[in-house]
């Protein structure tokens, strides 16, 4: 089955254009936009998409501009939608602030990407939240609280030394979802992602866990 998107964005040809670069994932990816993140919350009862992308500024009758009918939507889908696929691509990605908590909580994929960065973040953020992963700006990181069963897999990788595997068939998982754990981790934790030696990637994360007192030996 193709990919489908939906995009909320009050701006047509930001909303086609958004369309067109997700539609590079998947050429015949079907893509949806919504001006109204309202009438948003509607369709997604109707029709849930592999990825939802939400703008956070709108404009109102006032000719001002406001966060919060996109901060609402979120909450929305935060509430009814757990596991929903989410980017955020906005000017002022750092709005989501009031939302830290429930970013932290969310199980589904999450990224938030700024409209300043280059078109190409827009693609990378789309593929992390796919792939179910978490990917924010720096300045959110210590507003996310790392969940129990987030807790349960840094306690067993750093006391117990486990592999993903090891790890997935003590808590009755899958090695994907357990390795989803160990990148959120990584992001709430602010260990460097970028970095391709696994072994050093967990050294670090413990050691973190250690200082922040995570994790006790």
């Amino acid at each position: 089955m193709a990919l489908r998107f939906i995009i909320v964005e009050d701006h047509p040809e930001v909303a086609k254009n958004n369309c067109e670069w997700l539609q590079k994932l998947e050429a015949d990816a079907y893509c949806e936009t919504l001006s109204d993140p309202v009438a948003a919350i509607k369709r997604l009862k109707e029709f849930q998409p592999d990825l939802l992308v939400v703008d956070l500024l709108y404009g109102q009758t006032s000719g001002q501009q406001s966060a919060e009918p996109g901060l609402n939507l979120l909450r929305d889908v935060f509430k009814h939608f757990p596991h929903q696929c989410v980017m955020v691509y906005s000017s002022e990605p750092l709005l989501l602030t009031p939302l830290g908590e429930a970013i932290g909580r969310h199980e589904g994929g999450f990224a938030a990407v700024n409209k300043m960065d280059r078109r190409t973040q827009f693609l990378e953020g789309a593929k992390s939240a796919l792939s179910g992963e978490l990917k924010i700006p720096r300045e959110l990181r210590g507003l996310l609280q790392l969940t129990e069963r987030e807790v349960e897999v840094l306690s067993l990788i750093c006391k117990e030394a486990l592999t993903d595997q090891a790890v997935a068939d003590r808590i009755y998982t899958s090695k994907k979802t357990v390795q989803n754990h160990v990148q959120r981790l990584k992001e709430k934790l602010g260990i460097a992602l970028e970095d391709t030696n696994e072994t050093n990637g967990r050294v670090a994360l413990c050691i973190e866990a250690v200082r922040r007192k995570l994790v006790q030996f």
